[in-house]
């Protein structure tokens, strides 16, 4: 059975838009932007209980529903959001980094699910099966694919990834409306012959094969692009002397980029130790050299004046942890040895790297969002 990209390869890294860039992945893999703070444009539950987009306007001022299309604005020059086209151009796309990170953690319920299901057109539970039915099953909620519907169709247009996410969005629903109703436990499946997941498999199986070929062209089209962005964005931060914030983004993009070796040979944790170190070795050397840059950068007091950060805030900014998190997969890898099992998360394990990778990301915003 196919093991899809998964595990956290794709976490929205993002920071406001007075940084104006840095890179997608954790983007690891995936898309990682940091280069717009989407803090402002999340989704809040309103009291009545209905879900609405919000944006957050750059300078603090009023708050606008992204569902708006009223067209105020356009004569200055603003889109119907009533946002300039380099704020519009960095919203869109970090919706789809949204959109994308959403498409990873179905793709973690699609292979949890076949875990314990025949991939027959038939409902039938794998033989070697040792999960019940509905194992580590995840609800969504439709918030990414709503915001990716509404700024598909707006400009600027994102040629290729605005055609993906038009074609994409109907099976997308589909399957999360399906994997919502397997994560539902006030039923017992046993009853009436487990006719609800019968019907359940019924419909992820029709959808199933439209999603993830649509899914699998839109994570590889928005890689792309993301690493484009990434790359020009720390050009950027070199020409600006901005050491700390540099060499912080680039460990999260060696991150990625290993990751996209490991993904690339179709290895995950259950076939690990296949996994060819040849390209990963460089890769690791330069994380090596880019932490101690960095930790040299962070003891630097004129450094941290030219980039307006304390030593208290870059503390958090230790690497350690995603060194050891990759060193020990490396020594996973040469010792030949597999995992009992691979589902449960291992130290060594790439699991575990999106984990504390994902941390990192965090840290990232936490340190430079503004």
């Amino acid at each position: 059975m196919k093991h899809y990209k998964t595990g956290g390869l794709a976490l929205a890294c993002v920071v406001s838009l007075c940084l104006a860039a840095c890179g997608t992945g954790a983007q690891v893999g995936g898309a990682v932007d940091r280069g717009l703070d989407m803090e402002g444009y999340t989704r809040e539950e309103e009291q009545s209980g209905e879900n609405g987009q919000t944006q957050e306007s750059t300078d603090g001022g009023d708050v606008t529903d992204i569902n708006s299309t009223s067209g105020e604005g356009a004569a200055d020059g603003l889109n119907e959001l009533g946002l300039d086209p380099e704020t519009m151009d960095l919203l869109k796309f970090n919706i789809y980094v949204q959109l994308n990170n959403t498409i990873v953690e179905i793709m973690d319920d699609i292979n949890n699910y076949f875990l314990v299901v025949d991939t027959a057109e038939e409902f039938r539970f794998r033989e070697d099966a040792e999960y019940s039915y509905g194992y580590r099953i995840t609800g969504f909620n439709m918030d990414a694919v709503e915001d990716a519907e509404v700024v598909c169709g707006m400009e600027p247009a994102f040629e290729t990834l605005d055609g993906l996410v038009e074609s994409m969005l109907p099976s997308m629903r589909e399957i999360i409306e399906t994997f919502n109703a397997i994560d539902d436990s006030e039923y017992t499946y046993e009853e009436n012959q487990y006719q609800q997941p019968k019907d359940n498999h019924i419909r992820l199986m029709a959808c199933l094969q439209e999603f993830t070929t649509y899914a699998d062209q839109f994570l590889a089209e928005l890689d792309v692009i993301a690493d484009e962005r990434s790359a020009a964005q720390e050009v950027k931060m070199q020409e600006e002397g901005r050491l700390i914030a540099y060499n912080f983004s680039h460990m999260l993009t060696l991150s990625s980029q290993i990751l996209d070796q490991i993904y690339e040979q179709g290895i995950d944790d259950y076939n690990l130790t296949e996994l060819d170190l040849t390209p990963i070795y460089p890769l690791f050397e330069e994380m090596q050299e880019t932490a101690a840059a960095y930790a040299e950068a962070v003891s630097d007091n004129n450094q941290l004046m030219q980039e307006s950060l304390s030593s208290r805030q870059v503390y958090a900014g230790d690497f350690n942890g995603l060194l050891q998190a990759f060193e020990w997969m490396i020594k996973q890898v040469e010792s030949g040895v597999p995992y009992e099992d691979p589902s449960h998360e291992y130290l060594g394990g790439l699991k575990h790297i999106y984990e504390v990778l994902s941390g990192k990301v965090e840290e990232y915003n936490g340190i430079f969002a503004q």
